[in-house]
């Protein structure tokens, strides 16, 4: 494992204001992430844990000088718009919990938004064929024509994650991934994770299970917008 860091983010700090009261998410915490490494932030439900995810995948920002995020020892925020765009488009994939999958779609058409959207300079011919192996890869072969309404929990997660995968991430988030699914099914969705783990992919999962956590290389706690001290999986 190298000593650089893939991505991380140092003294990050969230506050939201409503009204007249100031909700400090996050306060001072600090992760780092290496390449082929899963890290799991465990917390409670306010714990701040998503708003950390949003954070280190540009999908919001810090307060003002409430730290940075480093991807590959760059700062995220420093960028342009059109940069820190291409970054959540190219370096990271992320995974909710509701999947957000577009109805009217199909499920090889969501699976190939990533690259029809996101600036790839790959055909449309070639985003079907990146979309149909992966699909193949995620036992979703037969689901290529079906639309959303027409699958399982289970199912829409796994096309989630392939579209998560469209554009060969180095990092894939995953914010509470069975948190709407049966035991069962969310298991089946971690041996994928886990499968994608053991195939090279850094993960940073985020959950309120200690069991879920356990799949990860490492735990993180976080209680009160701060990191505690990390748990490394035997």
């Amino acid at each position: 494992m190298s000593d650089t860091p893939l991505l991380e983010g140092k003294n990050l700090s969230k506050t939201y204001h409503l009204g007249q009261s100031d909700i400090h998410v996050l306060r001072g915490a600090s992760l780092q992430l290496f390449e082929k490494q899963w890290i799991t932030i465990l917390g409670t439900s306010g714990s701040g844990k998503s708003t950390m995810l949003h954070l280190l995948g540009g999908l919001d920002r810090p307060d003002s000088g409430g730290g940075v995020v480093l991807f590959r020892g760059d700062d995220v925020w420093s960028r342009s718009n059109k940069q820190i765009n291409q970054y959540r488009n190219n370096d990271i994939g992320f995974v909710f919990q509701f999947y957000h999958l577009l109805p009217e779609l199909t499920v090889l058409e969501n699976t190939m938004l990533p690259a029809m959207v996101g600036g790839s300079n790959i055909s449309t011919l070639e985003a079907r064929d990146l979309a149909s192996s992966l699909l193949d890869q995620l036992g979703l072969q037969h689901r290529r024509i079906h639309r959303p309404r027409e699958l399982s929990g289970g199912e829409r997660q796994r096309v989630a994650i392939a579209r998560a995968l469209m554009n060969s991430p180095s990092i894939l988030f995953a914010d509470e991934p069975t948190g709407n699914l049966d035991e069962e099914t969310g298991n089946e969705i971690l041996d994928v994770l886990s499968q994608l783990h053991q195939d090279g992919l850094s993960i940073v999962m985020v959950t309120h299970n200690t069991e879920i956590a356990s799949r990860g290389d490492l735990i993180v706690h976080l209680r009160h917008g701060q990191i505690e001290s990390p748990a490394t999986m035997a």
